[in-house]
């Protein structure tokens, strides 16, 4: 049992150091050497629980998505605010981690959107799970957008599924361009659109 716990907290280890290194430079920009001397495991320990680079950093996507996706379910599900309130906190929560100067990772963008960018048109693997994650993600908007329809924050003129796939893709878009801004000012373009947006197609008009 030892042994098992031993194991696998070495297999963590190495996926945690490969997120950090995969996020600061990405699939080509990263070696296994300086994942294995970033964490202290030999190199026969990563063959042992990976076949291949391609199925670690498959292996650090899947840590992303579960990373993300706990986040994500935390701040959807918070019922103490309403559906229009914790999606204008989802675009706040990006905001503030690009302003946050300690923050080492705030100008390097999303790593789910980095290796969609450089890996998807290149790998079928990499594609079908990085489209899985955000296809989790747009699910998870949608049922928060269909909460808002029902309360009258929003209006129902739009498909709840179709309006979360156009606010994910339009936010990945602004973190794109946040990066060649080298601001977080398409942020906050991008935030105060899709809010606006929201806000227009209710009868009424709701503050965010």
């Amino acid at each position: 049992m030892r042994d098992a716990h031993k194991k696998e907290d070495t297999r963590q280890r190495l996926i945690e150091a490969g997120a950090t290194i995969l996020h600061r430079q990405g699939y080509n920009g990263t070696g296994i050497q300086e994942v294995l001397a970033a964490c202290g495991v030999p190199k026969g320990s990563f063959y042992h629980f990976f076949k291949s680079k391609e199925d670690f950093v498959l292996a650090v996507v899947d840590h992303y998505a579960t990373r993300m996706g706990k986040r994500v379910l935390e701040l959807f599900s918070d019922v103490t605010l309403s559906p229009l309130a914790r999606l204008s906190l989802f675009f706040d929560q990006m905001i503030e981690r690009v302003n946050d100067v300690d923050n080492p990772f705030s100008s390097c963008g999303c790593p789910i959107g980095n290796l969609v960018q450089e890996m998807a048109p290149l790998n079928a693997a990499f594609r079908h799970r990085l489209d899985e994650v955000l296809d989790g993600l747009e699910r998870a908007m949608a049922t928060v957008l269909r909460q808002a329809q029902a309360v009258g924050e929003i209006g129902p003129r739009h498909d709840a599924d179709e309006l979360a796939r156009f606010i994910v893709a339009s936010w990945h878009g602004a973190i794109l361009r946040m990066k060649a801004a080298g601001g977080p000012e398409p942020l906050v373009r991008a935030r105060a659109f899709l809010l606006g947006m929201l806000n227009a197609s209710a009868t009424g008009r709701h503050k965010t």
